[in-house]
């Protein structure tokens, strides 16, 4: 399962603690033994719907929201567990709420901030039990909750980590995939070659020197021998048209680049790689196909990593002008694009080539890139 899935499933789960805490007390609101409260029901209530509605309202554990929303988000969900506590001390329930929120704190901190939290919840519970119990179960209570919030934390960033590393397998064996693929094109194409120059050197200057002998034949041979001698300089002639034919079809490249996109965008789990190419797509030079392939694969691998996108487009035409690709993600975006090894080594390649790179980004916006090699 992927990190967007884990979202998912944790959103759901974290619904399913919280009706689980207010079913209970709905029953035993009726009863004659209902819950003890710090003030009216009518507060508490008040205090654990809005901890369900900014649950809700984060959506998916805030995959795409600015940091600082996100942030807000988590602080409010804290505080409104703390206070669903602190107005039912005695109601063991409650403290399902502190788990949640350790939990959800584990998406959004880093492992010492979500440890930290986990201790700060632990120390207010410890605090508010204390004037209700004994020293000692206000401890042993205290390490249970604790213990349980610890243990939400430490699943939520294992599922992660094996989540990201998951994508990140996938990515670096997609990657291997292209270079592989091209690594055999680039041997074919060199065997290619070789074969070529051999033909032209060898075959080829023969055929040159028959063909010269044969002209030379043909005006001093007479009667019935220079019509054999015509047609077999006719031959030779057809024959070295024929070698320098195949050795040109040799010396021109057929990479399949088309099969070696489509292989890279299938083995990205997330996002969803669309990927549009010409039914006649073919790049005769090498290191063109080979740039046009490290191209998609750079914009892939940083879809991945940065853009926490659920989909990706990307657009490979082909016209008079050269290849063209258009890339475009629904991901988070941002408010400037700091260039990494990655992109500017893009861009080197692409200019070298005599080829051109742009890309643009923006708040909720994605990121878009359009690159161009000239024929």
């Amino acid at each position: 399962m992927d990190a967007r899935g884990l979202d998912r499933l944790a959103l759901g789960a974290g619904l399913l603690a919280w009706l689980a805490v207010g079913v209970p007390m709905a029953l035993t609101q009726g009863s004659h033994d209902p819950p003890e409260l710090v003030g009216p029901p009518w507060l508490w209530w008040t205090v654990f719907l809005a901890y369900g509605v900014v649950f809700l309202a984060a959506g998916r554990v805030w995959p795409d929201e600015p940091r600082t929303i996100e942030l807000s988000s988590l602080a409010l969900q804290v505080l409104l567990g703390l206070g669903a506590f602190a107005l039912a001390p005695d109601w063991g329930f409650t403290s399902v709420l502190l788990v949640t929120s350790a939990a959800t704190a584990a998406y959004v901190l880093p492992v010492r901030l979500s440890l930290g939290l986990v201790a700060a919840q632990t120390g207010w519970a410890a605090v508010v039990m204390a004037p209700r119990m004994p020293g000692g179960d206000v401890f042993t209570t205290a390490a249970v909750f604790g213990a349980f919030q610890l243990f939400a934390v430490i699943m939520v960033e294992t599922s992660l980590r094996a989540a990201r590393t998951a994508e990140a397998l996938a990515v670096a064996n997609a990657e291997l995939e292209a270079a592989q693929a091209l690594l055999a094109e680039s041997s074919r194409w060199t065997e290619r070659l070789r074969i070529a120059r051999e033909l032209h050197d060898l075959v080829g200057h023969q055929l040159t020197g028959l063909t010269l002998e044969l002209e030379v034949a043909a005006h001093h041979a007479e009667g019935p021998a220079a019509e054999h001698v015509e047609r077999a300089r006719g031959t030779a002639k057809d024959l070295l048209s024929d070698v320098r034919e195949a050795v040109g079809q040799l010396r021109e490249p057929v990479a399949d680049v088309a099969a070696e996109l489509r292989r890279l965008s299938a083995r990205v789990p997330k996002p969803v790689v669309h990927l549009s190419l010409p039914s006649d797509l073919t790049v005769a030079d090498p290191e063109q196909a080979h740039t046009l392939v490290r191209c998609v694969q750079e914009v892939i691998t940083n879809a991945v990593r940065h853009a926490a996108a659920d989909n990706l487009w990307i657009d490979v035409s082909s016209g008079e002008d050269g290849v063209s690709v258009r890339a475009r993600d629904d991901g988070k975006g941002g408010s400037d694009v700091l260039p990494g090894n990655g992109l500017a080594g893009m861009r080197e390649r692409f200019e070298a080539l005599g080829g051109r790179v742009a890309y643009v980004t923006g708040p909720g916006e994605g990121f878009q890139l359009s690159a161009v090699l000239p024929r």
